[in-house]
């Protein structure tokens, strides 16, 4: 291992900037070709596949205009992540050594950028490779060269051959108890490779049994409404110029969209800072503060995690009925502010904190809130960042409740709205009939962002459920 020079650091940042600006300008170009789609007069139409579009100078059929966003979408999948990965990888304190692995992966990297069209960051990327290969190593692209021509010319020249089989004579000539001793090793070694690939074949297996209702979703949502509801065999791939992205637009300009949005994200924010708020104060009394009953309590609020939730359903109606709350955002807000099984969750974070830290700040002077907010709320950090991951998605997801008390379209969340009339066509129960495409493009819209949050934050749900069972 060898310590990484500032000339390599300074070259990484540029590379990983070029690379982020990549990004930022496939954001910028899937926008413009967004904006620029026709949308259909009817939204169950389609879109004639030769209407021609001027984007930046250059005519283009409807086709080719799906090609593109689509090619730019997957360039986003796969290089966002890795963009701004790299770029959290130079600032991280542990990157300070390199090793054979390193330039590999820069080569990698390099091998990658040329693939997006992104010649600058490759060649940038190609450089610091051979340039941790020479701090590594002690040579660069000449001696590599060198290097390769040799191995070449000895398996032409028979030679590696030769070494093999040499290899082989040596084992031959080696004592029976080597021999047996190599057999032991080789058998493990077999029985290794065969668990890790029944392991990792039942992991795929349950991967794409969880992946494949999301693609199947998306694949849906890129499809017209005409093939969705006359095609008697749905067809599992379809090309990148066949992708309605026009659904999209249209899930967001032909209804109230952003009214759906806007509702859902006041909803959750005010709904999970209610939650956090309560779920610190509670966890606190329970586990810090000494007081008659406190064991007895918290007890009975455990046996309400038995009830199924459904059953305070009725008594909160009528609460919130008697409240006037109805049809009001208050309705979806108030009622889920306090949650039994976040104050359990984090009084056993705040049970691991060692009591000699709270003796020792009451000696100093120090209140409960002052310890609560200096001491144990930094502590149990990751376990209070995971309450509010969890409390925002339960919001976003919510149904049953929104539908019961918010009849009124301008209160809908996005969840209520995704089954509501809005994505239907024509008026009346018999008539009505649900725009599947437009749905599940309204659908994918919402479900984006969650798993985009989760991804981003999940070493933080992994750290706050370690931390709250975990002694410290």
């Amino acid at each position: 291992m060898k310590k990484i020079t500032n000339e390599i650091k300074r070259i990484q940042l540029i590379a990983n900037l070029i690379d982020i600006v990549y990004v930022i300008i496939a954001f910028i170009l899937i926008a413009y070709l967004f904006s620029a789609l026709v949308e259909p007069v009817a939204i169950t139409d389609v879109v004639d596949p030769n209407t021609e579009y001027t984007i930046l100078g250059f005519t283009i059929v409807q086709t080719t205009v799906n090609l593109l966003i689509g090619l730019l979408i997957g360039y986003l999948l796969v290089f966002t992540p890795i963009a701004f990965q790299n770029m959290k990888r130079y600032f991280s304190k542990e990157a300070v050594e390199v090793d054979e692995w390193s330039y590999r992966t820069q080569h990698l990297y390099s091998a990658m950028s040329l693939l997006t069209f992104n010649p600058f960051s490759a060649v940038l990327r190609f450089h610091i490779g051979f340039m941790m290969k020479d701090l590594v190593k002690g040579y660069k692209f000449k001696q590599t060269m060198i290097n390769a021509w040799d191995k070449t010319k000895a398996f032409l020249s028979g030679e590696t051959f030769k070494k093999a089989k040499e290899r082989k004579e040596r084992r031959a000539a080696q004592s029976e108890s080597q021999q047996d001793l190599e057999k032991v090793s080789q058998r493990d070694f077999m029985l290794k490779i065969v668990r890790l690939t029944v392991t990792y074949t039942f992991l795929t297996l349950m991967a794409l049994f969880i992946f494949i209702p999301f693609y199947w979703m998306i694949l849906t949502a890129l499809k017209t409404n005409l093939e969705l509801t006359e095609s008697l065999n749905p067809r599992f791939v379809i090309g990148l110029g066949e992708m309605q992205w026009v659904n999209f637009r249209i899930a967001i300009t032909r209804f109230n969209f952003g009214t759906y949005i806007w509702n859902t994200i006041v909803v959750g924010v005010l709904t999970m800072l209610g939650t956090v708020v309560t779920t610190i104060l509670a966890a606190f009394a329970f586990a810090r503060l000494e007081f008659k009953g406190r064991e007895f309590i918290f007890s009975v609020l455990l046996l309400t995690m038995m009830i199924p939730g459904e059953l305070y359903t009725i008594t909160n109606f009528v609460t919130v009925s008697n409240l006037g709350w109805l049809n009001t955002l208050a309705a979806l807000i108030f009622p889920f502010m306090v949650s039994v099984f976040y104050i359990f969750f984090l009084r056993q974070a705040f049970k691991q904190i060692p009591d000699t830290l709270y003796q020792a700040a009451r000696v100093d002077g120090c209140g409960d809130f002052k310890y609560l907010t200096r001491v144990m709320i930094p502590i149990a950090k990751p376990t209070i960042i995971t309450i509010i991951i969890l409390s925002a998605i339960g919001a976003w997801d919510a149904y049953i409740w929104p539908q019961l008390v918010a009849n009124n379209e301008e209160n809908w969340l996005i969840s209520v709205a995704l089954r509501s009339t809005s994505f239907t066509t024509d008026s009346g129960a018999s008539d009505a009939r649900p725009i599947y495409n437009i749905q599940l493009a309204a659908t994918a819209l919402v479900t984006v962002p969650l798993i985009i949050i989760f991804f981003s934050l999940k070493k933080f749900i992994i750290s706050g459920v370690g931390r709250s069972g975990t002694k410290g």
